[in-house]
């Protein structure tokens, strides 16, 4: 289904292909590392990468930066991660977190639990700010940036890490900003009543986030940062149209990243349509799974499955379940209630 889609239009909006529009280079930001990050040559830099274990492929590429304090994130933000216990960046962070907010385009390979969702939530918040203190959003207006998940429960998760990061900037008196999250399954009326108020950042599933551009309860004309969260899960389900008809909301260039655990050559193509001088991050294997997590495999009968699931349950203090495919579920929930 995907194999081709390099041969079809480009993610453009209606727009930018009327017009004849190309964009060729990145959109410049304000952020500046300090001095001594700026003056790093390209061998110390290669260095770093190769401690960090970091695969860079692109042109004119910022230098990785080792700790959060050189990034010049808000005094508030820093204090969140120290709370966190987050005190050094991992990897992906390293090089992924330089490169968004210098203003570039990026397609991110790392395996969960690499701390990925960090590395662009933190540049959209300061995105967001930027453009709250240069010219305040009104009513109705927004948002500024998008992130894109393939599931809801992926958007709630990354929602809830987009609030717990703003919720220090306003207590520390910093500008308001107005997070959304735009899921299906939720009243609609309680999402317009955030967009009314005016929204700087919207997290979504493609469906419920093509119905309000597609009523025109929301508008993407200032919103100038894309990301697509987990692009292979994003293509595989089907979402690709989707995500066709919102590029088509677009009205001006906008800074575009594409996330993802897995980046088979088809899915880059699908992703170089859209972004403009992209450099690509890869930390670790591409599809790998995280090295943290053990895996036990048990051989056992048919007629014994389910029995043998109920006690390997029991000794554990929260056991989660998972399964592709819904019968299976089904099944064993019933079993388990019962």
């Amino acid at each position: 289904m995907i194999e081709h889609l390099s041969d079809r239009k480009t993610l453009m909006s209606v727009r930018e292909l009327a017009k004849g529009i190309i964009y060729t280079d990145p959109i410049p930001t304000g952020w500046k590392p300090p001095t001594a990050i700026r003056r790093m040559s390209t061998r110390e830099a290669d260095a770093i990468r190769r401690q960090w274990h970091i695969l860079v492929e692109g042109e004119d590429i910022p230098p990785p930066i080792k700790n959060f304090k050189d990034m010049r994130l808000p005094e508030p933000i820093l204090r969140k991660l120290k709370e966190k216990g987050i005190i050094q960046p991992t990897p992906i962070q390293v090089q992924g977190l330089p490169l968004i907010l210098a203003g570039r385009d990026m397609i991110g390979i790392a395996f969960t639990g690499s701390g990925k969702t960090l590395v662009f939530v933190l540049p959209l918040i300061m995105v967001a700010l930027q453009e709250e203190r240069t010219l305040p959003i009104v009513p109705g207006e927004g948002p500024f940036g998008l992130i894109v998940c393939p599931s809801r429960e992926l958007a709630r998760q990354t929602f809830e890490v987009v609030e717990e990061f703003l919720v220090p900037l306003r207590e520390a008196g910093y500008p308001e900003l107005r997070p959304l999250l735009c899921i299906g399954g939720v009243d609609m009326r309680s999402q317009l009543e955030v967009v009314k108020k005016g929204v700087h950042i919207v997290v979504a599933t493609p469906g419920r986030l093509k119905d309000l551009l597609a009523k025109k309860k929301m508008n993407l004309d200032n919103c100038r940062y894309l990301t697509l969260d987990e692009a292979d899960r994003l293509v595989d389900l089907g979402f690709e149209d989707d995500i066709r008809e919102v590029f088509d909301h677009f009205k001006d260039q906008r800074q575009t990243l594409l996330f993802s655990a897995t980046m088979p050559k088809k899915i880059q193509n699908f992703a170089r349509s859209a972004l403009v001088k992209p450099v690509t991050v890869n930390v670790g294997r591409a599809g790998a799974a995280n090295l943290d997590v053990i895996q036990e495999v048990e051989y056992v009968k048919q007629e014994a499955k389910i029995v043998y699931l109920l006690e390997c349950l029991q000794k554990l203090h929260r056991p989660f379940l998972y399964s592709a495919k819904t019968r299976p579920m089904s099944m064993i929930s019933t079993n388990i209630c019962y």
